[in-house]
């Protein structure tokens, strides 16, 4: 990674906003976020703490740090998932992730790129619309699939047959990942069953392109702009997304973007809603003892903590046990901030930790509502070789509404 290139640190401070540099000046040293860092517990390297980071920035912009001393900055800085953690934990409230986010792509602008497997993730979202290197024609096929295989009261509608008031954004992994169809086709199942008037974008709906962002790429703000005209242009009213990260995408990455005010809603938010209204039917018991993980994306950075929970324990025979770290301070799986592609191993480790945690507190599954987080913690129960499961959300709910379309039978519909 530009082993031996000077950072330039005044073309760097110019890429930061004011409120940053001050945030520079502004740690207290206390080491708080130290405790609490979920990679420093498995790297203990001051350098993969905010309080390492900012002292090394801070000597960055002011042209003062050694050459040792900007290598394991580079190292710390793509070391980290961005979870947010040091932020909820930092007496001076400092905005770590915003600012890790900033510090990144300051210095893509000066000639320092991403790791190797973060400028390969990078390149692969530009040329295909989406991180899985696949053909935007297969973009649509889970919906059309799941219809001929049964899966479906009915065909989904696309927009170019009409445009109803709900759209559903289904995102790239529930879209393209085998493991993870299943969150898509639940998602239109469990609208269909509560009656609402939906529809999808098919092979034309785009990558959140959220990940451009959170890996530092500075042409994440001309991307998101061609995603917020041609999703106003639709006129929809309410854009509905299973994805924690397509969340921050849309509803907090556009925020400022929208040529009008959006309406974009996690689909725990709207299920919310609809069990409020008694509009989704629950018929079976679904008798299981489960733990709650809160997405970073979707809890330290939007503060969406409750809706989820709620619409869990709305499921006859569902106890809710919690973790010692939740909410908050919950756990982070090491998903995010291109940690898993640019160190899978130690974000192996972080998701084998809170595997461990619900074990500790007999927990029968970890439920989350975000295939992101599900393949991440996957990884920790094969990391451990736990007994565990994992589930979206989604599934629960599945069981006791429509138990046609768990997972498994999901799976071997698509595969006949």
């Amino acid at each position: 990674m530009a082993r031996g290139q000077k950072i330039q640190g005044k073309k760097v401070a110019k890429r930061l906003t004011w409120r940053q540099l001050l945030e520079l000046e502004g740690c207290a040293r206390c080491g708080e976020c130290m405790l609490w860092c979920p990679v420093y517990e498995q790297d203990r390297r001051e350098c993969v703490t905010a309080r390492g980071k900012l002292k090394a920035l801070k000597g960055i912009v002011k042209e003062n740090i050694t050459e040792t001393e900007q290598e394991e900055f580079l190292e710390g800085l793509y070391e980290c998932s961005a979870c947010g953690q040091c932020h909820m934990v930092c007496p001076m409230r400092i905005d770590t992730p915003e600012l890790w986010e900033q510090a990144r792509e300051a210095l893509v602008s000066v000639g320092i790129p991403q790791p190797d497997g973060q400028v390969r993730q990078i390149e692969t979202i530009k040329t295909f619309d989406n991180s899985f290197s696949r053909p935007k024609t297969e973009r649509g096929l889970w919906a059309q699939r799941a219809w001929e295989r049964g899966l479906l009261i009915k065909p989904l509608t696309l927009w170019t047959e009409r445009i109803a008031p709900v759209l559903y954004f289904a995102g790239c992994t529930a879209s393209f990942d085998d493991q993870m169809q299943s969150v898509a086709i639940q998602t239109a199942r469990l609208l269909q069953e509560a009656g609402v008037d939906f529809f999808i974008l098919g092979n034309d709906e785009p990558c959140c392109a959220s990940k451009l962002k959170r890996m530092g790429d500075p042409s994440f703000k001309e991307e998101a702009l061609k995603r917020t005209r041609l999703l106003s242009n639709l006129k929809v009213e309410t854009i509905v997304v299973s994805c924690a990260g397509c969340y921050k995408g849309l509803f907090d990455d556009y925020s400022d973007l929208w040529p009008n005010n959006q309406r974009v809603l996690h689909l725990t938010q709207f299920l919310y809603s609809l069990i409020k209204e008694g509009r989704l039917p629950f018929r079976h018991q679904v008798p299981m003892t489960v733990t709650y993980h809160d997405p970073c994306h979707l809890g330290r950075h939007n503060y969406v903590y409750d809706e989820p929970r709620w619409v869990l324990q709305s499921v006859p025979g569902i106890k809710l046990i919690e973790m010692p770290r939740h909410r908050g301070f919950s756990y982070c799986c090491g998903m995010g901030g291109g940690l898993k592609v640019a160190n899978p191993e130690i974000q192996h480790k972080i998701s084998a930790t809170m595997v461990r945690e619900a074990e500790s507190i007999g927990a029968e599954a970890i439920v989350t509502p975000c295939q992101t987080c599900v393949l991440g913690l996957q990884y920790g129960v094969k990391e451990v070789a736990s007994a565990i499961k994992v589930y979206h959300l989604n599934e629960i709910l599945a069981r006791s509404t429509c138990p046609d379309v768990i997972h498994d039978k999901i799976r071997d519909a698509m595969n006949r």
